[in-house]
Formats: structure tokens, sequence, C-alpha cells
């Protein structure tokens, strides 16, 4: 896990964009197929809808700080990075 107790807040603001660019593709998928039905490529084409809303959340969690009761995600945390490493 990245030491999120150790992260400034520059890199926090930094990994927040990241977690949103990569939402907001995903998002703007899921409203596309929601208008028009499945791509010929596929359901989602070639946007990885879920590998990008999982990373998302990875990257939120480790914007998180220890007020922020960020140790309740350790357990989800890993599962994604578990789940998200072979599709690097």
């Amino acid at each position: 896990m990245v030491d999120i107790y150790r992260m400034s807040d520059a890199d926090r603001r930094t990994h927040a964009i990241a977690a949103a660019q990569q939402a907001t593709e995903a998002a703007a998928e899921l409203l596309r197929f929601a208008r028009e039905g499945a791509d010929v490529d596929g359901t989602f084409g070639e946007i990885e809808v879920v590998e990008k809303l999982l990373d998302a959340t990875k990257i939120a969690i480790e914007c998180l700080g220890e007020d922020d009761d960020s140790a309740r995600y350790t357990s989800i945390y890993g599962d994604i990075r578990h789940e998200i490493a072979g599709w690097v």
C-alpha cells in the first residue's frame, strides 16, 4: 500500500485528480452504453470500465489520511491491488 500517512497534501490532490479522471472515463462509457447499447467491440467497447472504476477506488483510498478512518479500507485496498495487478 502507498504509505498514505506520509503523503503530502499536494500528493493527495494529485492522486485525487488521477482517481477522478479514471472514474470520469468509466462513467462516460457507462452513460454511452446506457444510451446507445453495446459497442461493436463488446458491451463497453475498448474502455475497461470495471478496471477504471477499481483503479479510481484504489487511488481514492490512497488519498485518505489517518483522520479519515482509512484503516477500514485496508482489506478492500489489498483485494483491488491484487485484482488489477494482472491487468497492467
